[in-house]
Parts: structure tokens; C-alpha cells; sequence
């Protein structure tokens, strides 16, 4: 969901040994928070339930001027579980064949409003010549579209036991709605079509549940309004190439489905999002000018949130720089500080200097995350990475040890 405001200036540049005087072998960055910045901060929520705010005060606070009220949602959404990236993103989608599964009852294979074939065995789904090609029961099936559902259900066998279906290199398992398979760029596609303040939002998997347990109740309905408003705005960008609305991970929210409603804290996630539903097709929404907003969230922050336009390209009123104490203070953040090696050999690739001596942030956000940095030479020479605080986190992360960074509120570089 991110879009890289400014470009950081590097410059490829010779690497020396540090061998000099002054030259340290490495530098180890210093920061805390998680996440990009924009939004709620899910820790800092936890940490203002647990302090005795509530769902309205929680999204009050980190999305000023929002309204939070009750508006009418449609009933299903279509969620990409295997496929073909429907956005562009590098690294992302599936290629290949896939195999379903259906555990603990049978289940029905339908195309063209018929039934094509039933059993209980596996299915394996490739595509061939464009083709959607379904094998299963020792016969071969070739549709357009087909249309897999399970006993247990509303649409096959409603009074047998329950089955699950399990898609081979999907996020989660499937106990509700019904799958949906077609061809795709070569890919087969299964989207998994089911109710939206239903069985989607029971299956994501984005805050702990644990916290529910303790004294974080408020944080998890908030989180079940946000993630309600950002698929009722998906809801409205149907996308031909997966068939779906949205797809089963962070670039959308991340869908497990069933395997996240059978979880040990199970309960308390289903819990909150039924106490903001009204009915499949009323419930608690934030909204912006009367429309559903896409609200951000990330893990924790250094301090304060980010403007969404020092994150990102495009100003979101809704979206503002407030005051999160709550995010250093809330139990279990492994993130309230961090720190990460940088070698002298990765530095000087990095800024593009031929040996690098120290190394300091000269500019931030209002938010506190950084914005530049300058490098400085044993002879005085200096180099600058400057960028928007996405940009910093990358660039700097990627030259890292790790190879990533937590976030971008680095708060000092030093010598080591």
C-alpha cells in the first residue's frame, strides 16, 4: 500500500578497507518502533485500552476528524487466497499448480450452474493452454470457472460434519463461503468468496488476540473497525485479473481464515468484532466526508506518528503526526528500541564515499523519523541520503546486516 515519496540520493561509489585512522570497522544504528508510521499505532492502542480508553477514544486520537459510525457494508467480499499478483508488486503472487484438500467431509465441484463432480479426494488445479484444468476422482475437468464447495456448509450437505478446505501454498484454511477457481496469467486463481463482517474479518490475523486477555479489548475492536473500513473500500475496486477484492496478506490485511478462528485466543478477536457489527450488512465503520477511509495501521512507533505525505506521496487529512507515549509503554514490544550493524564496507557503498568516519541525522519529520543523512570522511568530505521516511527505512535497511530496518525513527548512528 506504500508508494515511496522522494528518492534518496545515492551514489555508487569506491569501497576501501577501513584500515585508516578514524575509520571505525562498523557503525551500529540505533532506533525504535515498527512499521511505517502512518495511523494506528497497534501497540500504542494496546497500551490505551489497557490504560482504560475505549475502541472510540483509541481511533479518536490516532485518526483525527474521521467519523466513526455505523454504515452499511455488502454482505461478501472476494479474497485472492492463491494466484497471480493482481497489483504489479515485485516478489509478490503465486505461479504454478496447486492441490485443495477437503478435511473431515466431501465436498462438490460445480461449473456452468451444474455439478460436475463430487468426493472427498484431492484436486489438483493447473492451468493448460489457458485453460482451468481440475483433476480429481480420476477424472479431468476444463471450465472457465468452477465453483468448489464442502459439506457442512450452506451450500453443500448443511447438516454433515463440518469439512475444511486447505489450498497448497495459501495463508490459512477454509471452513466458510465457498472457493472460486479460474485461470489467470498462465496461474490458477482461488478466491475464497464469503461473508465481509463475517468470516473475513474472523479470519484476519493483524493484532494479537492474546490481548484481549489482557486489558486490550478497546484495541481489538478498533482494529476490527479499521480493518472493516479498509475492505469496504476494496469492496468498491472489484480487480478482473484475481476476480477478487483483495488479496490474503500485507498488501491488503492478512487473511488466515479458519486456522485464526481456531486459535487459543480465538475468542476474544471474534469477540470484538462482533461488539462493532450490527448485522452482515451493518456495522461500525470509519469514514471521511461520508466515505469509508483507507486507515493505515503499523506495529509501534518511536514516540510520535507520522504524516501520511513524510511516509508516502499524497497528504491524508485524517491521517496526522499525534503524540504516541502509549507505544514505548505497552507490555511485550520488542521494538522499543533495536539496533543494527552496519559495516564500514556497507556504509561506504551506501553514501558512495571511499571511507566513511562517522555518520549523523541531520534532518527529521515531524514525527521524529528520519529524513537525512550525512555522512562524513577522515578527510572531511561528506555524502547525503535524504528521502521520505519509507525511503530511509529501505535504503538504509537493505545496506544494514539484516538487511532491513524496524522503522525509521533512527535515533543516532554511532562509531563502533
Amino acid at each position: 500500500m506504500a508508494a515511496a515519496a522522494a528518492a534518496a540520493a545515492l551514489v555508487a561509489g569506491p569501497v576501501a578497507p577501513a584500515s585508516a585512522a578514524g575509520v571505525p570497522e562498523s557503525f551500529t544504528v540505533d532506533g525504535s518502533g515498527f512499521g511505517h508510521g502512518v495511523g494506528m499505532a497497534q501497540y500504542g492502542a494496546y497500551q490505551m485500552a489497557r490504560e482504560g480508553r475505549t475502541q472510540g477514544q483509541i481511533l479518536g486520537h490516532y485518526y483525527q476528524g474521521a467519523q466513526n459510525t455505523v454504515a452499511t457494508t455488502p454482505r461478501d467480499i472476494d479474497v485472492q487466497v492463491y494466484g497471480p499478483d493482481p497489483y504489479g508488486f515485485s516478489g509478490y503472487g503465486d505461479t504454478g499448480a496447486t492441490r485443495i484438500d477437503v478435511k473431515g467431509g466431501s465436498w462438490l465441484l460445480q461449473a456452468q450452474g451444474r455439478a460436475v463432480a463430487r468426493g472427498s479426494g484431492p484436486l489438483d488445479v493447473s492451468v493448460s493452454r489457458g485453460d482451468l484444468v481440475v483433476r480429481a476422482e480420476g477424472r479431468t475437468h476444463r471450465y472457465d470457472r468452477m465453483w468448489l464447495v464442502w459439506s457442512g456448509s450452506p451450500y453443500y450437505r448443511q447438516d454433515a460434519a463440518p469439512a475444511v478446505a486447505h489450498v497448497r501454498g495459501a495463508h490459512g484454511a477454509y471452513r466458510w463461503g465457498r472457493l472460486q477457481l479460474s485461470a489467470s496469467a498462465g496461474v490458477p486463481n482461488v478466491v475464497n468468496r464469503i461473508p465481509l463482517n463475517g468470516a473475513y474479518l474472523y479470519g484476519l490475523a493483524e493484532m494479537p488476540a492474546s490481548w484481549g486477555a489482557h486489558g486490550g479489548r478497546a484495541a481489538l475492536e478498533a482494529q476490527a473497525v479499521v480493518a472493516r473500513s479498509f475492505a469496504l473500500l476494496r469492496s468498491g475496486d472489484w480487480k478482473a485479473r484475481c476476480r477478487c477484492h483483495v488479496v490474503d496478506d500485507v498488501r491488503d490485511q492478512h487473511f488466515t481464515g479458519y486456522d485464526n478462528e481456531v486459535s487459543s485466543y480465538a475468542r476474544y478477536w471474534a469477540d470484538a468484532v462482533r461488539a462493532t457489527n450490527a448485522s452482515l450488512t451493518r456495522a461500525r465503520v470509519l469514514t471521511w466526508s461520508g466515505r469509508p477511509v483507507e486507515a493505515h495501521y503499523f506495529s509501534s512507533s518511536g514516540g510520535r506518528t507520522a504524516h501520511s505525505e513524510d511516509v508516502w506521496s499524497s497528504e491524508v487529512p485524517y491521517e496526522r503526526s499525534v503524540a504516541d507515549p502509549y507505544s514505548k509503554r505497552a507490555p511485550g514490544n520488542d521494538y522499543r528500541s533495536w539496533g543494527r550493524l552496519l559495516t564500514q564496507e556497507s556504509a561506504q557503498r551506501l553514501f558512495g564515499l571511499p571511507a566513511v568516519a562517522s555518520i549523523e541525522v541531520t534532518d527529521r519529520y515531524r514525527s521524529g523519523q528520519a529524513a537525512a543523512l550525512v555522512a562524513t570522511s577522515p578527510s572531511g568530505e561528506t555524502a547525503t541520503v535524504r528521502g521520505s521516511a519509507d525511503r530511509i527505512r529501505s535504503v538504509v535497511g537493505k545496506h544494514t546486516r539484516a538487511g532491513t530496518l524496524p522503522s525509521s525513527w533512527i535515533a543516532r548512528i554511532r562509531a563502533n
